[in-house]
């Protein structure tokens, strides 16, 4: 039976296509048999290969969310005696803050913070590295989906580098959508999911580490037991098994998945998603839609709008009317301005963008709506 096809525009899970579903249709097995682990080596070697990363990286699989990599790096990386410097600029900067103000002693933990419409400055980080020698780690997200910019890591890495600190890159909505290249950068630690631009299932996420990032210092004490990156890394390494529980059918939907990225290449799936993202714009501005940061630099894999302030819109009444038509939408998380977010990744086409586009055009006649004045002009 093929199941009906929803389009999720959301910033992950993403629509997938029907062979990644099959996949998930297999033979009971124990996650300790040999076959099994020859598959998630596999699937580990094809992950550093989608960055280029042979020789100098591997990657780190956990059962979990994107959260969960994230939180494995972040506990396990940063010794006892070092600091790290945390970059916000949106909702998932915020989130990596939290988890090293749990994991870490307050005197470890520096922000940078920006405002949701700005990009971190670099002499501004330069002369934060400079004045602390004690910083050993910098964390960034690559792709905030908070808005949809994309902060500069590949200059953060190039800065990070000049003064010996080690950065750590939330990739979670970027990696598989943009060209990532770790044979030309100094990027040490790369993190991302099986459920964004991968077009897998959620369920998996990883890390892709500098191999000598993966030894522990003599003197390492593991803050979680669960999370312990270098533990689940030897463990591997040692009988091809997680520690616990993998995932089993989450891994083959992602082994497929990354079949389906090598066929169609990274630069030929970004490609897609940018012919669905400038359909998009276009669509959303001809409805009288407002992008919230138009002039900052744009993934082109999500984009926020501003809600417009017709008293007769409601957010969520727009949510379930294009729900019920098959499109799924995010609400917004930029603080108190109140937007909503839509992505364009996963097994989609420009089409699909213009069956999204007539429907809420439709949706915003039926209902009366006219988006004459955004809510950001309003307040300004």
């Amino acid at each position: 039976m093929i199941p009906m096809r929803n389009i999720l525009l959301t910033p992950g899970p993403a629509t997938t296509s029907q062979r990644v579903k099959q996949a998930q249709i297999v033979p009971d097995i124990c996650p300790r048999e040999i076959e099994f682990g020859r598959l998630q080596e596999a699937i580990s070697r094809r992950l550093v290969e989608v960055v280029h990363g042979e020789g100098t990286h591997s990657a780190v699989l956990f059962a979990g969310s994107g959260t969960c990599a994230v939180e494995a790096c972040i506990s396990s990386l940063v010794p006892v005696d070092g600091k790290i410097l945390v970059l916000t600029n949106g909702a998932y900067g915020l989130r990596i803050l939290e988890m090293c103000r749990i994991h870490l002693l307050p005197e470890q933990v520096l922000v940078y913070e920006n405002t949701y419409d700005e990009l971190p400055d670099l002499d501004d980080i330069a002369g934060l590295l400079a004045k602390d020698r004690g910083i050993t780690h910098l964390v960034a997200v690559h792709h905030e989906t908070t808005t949809g910019i994309l902060n500069p890591i590949e200059e953060l890495s190039e800065l990070t580098s000049k003064f010996g600190v080690r950065i750590i890159v939330d990739a979670m909505s970027s990696y598989a959508g943009i060209a990532i290249d770790l044979r030309r950068t100094t990027l040490d630690i790369l993190i991302s999911s099986s459920n964004k631009c991968i077009q897998g299932m959620p369920g998996a996420s990883f890390a892709i580490c500098r191999n000598e990032l993966l030894v522990p210092p003599t003197d390492y004490r593991p803050r979680s037991m669960y999370l312990d990156l270098y533990a689940q890394h030897q463990c591997f390494q040692s009988n091809l098994q997680m520690r616990f529980t993998p995932p089993v059918q989450v891994l083959y939907a992602l082994n497929a998945a990354l079949d389906e990225l090598f066929e169609e290449s990274q630069a030929a799936r970004y490609t897609r998603y940018s012919r669905c993202w400038d359909v998009l714009v276009q669509g959303m501005d001809e409805l009288g839609f407002r992008m919230a940061v138009p002039d900052l630099p744009q993934s082109k894999l999500l984009t926020t709008f501003m809600t417009p302030a017709d008293q007769n819109f409601s957010f969520n009444a727009m949510h379930d009317a294009l729900l019920a038509a098959g499109f799924t939408i995010y609400p917004g998380k930029v603080g108190k301005i109140e937007c909503f977010r839509v992505a364009n990744i996963g097994q989609i086409e420009p089409k699909d963008i213009e069956a999204f586009l007539y429907m809420l055009g439709r949706y915003l006649t039926e209902n009366s709506i006219e988006l004459q004045q955004t809510a950001i002009e309003k307040q300004g």
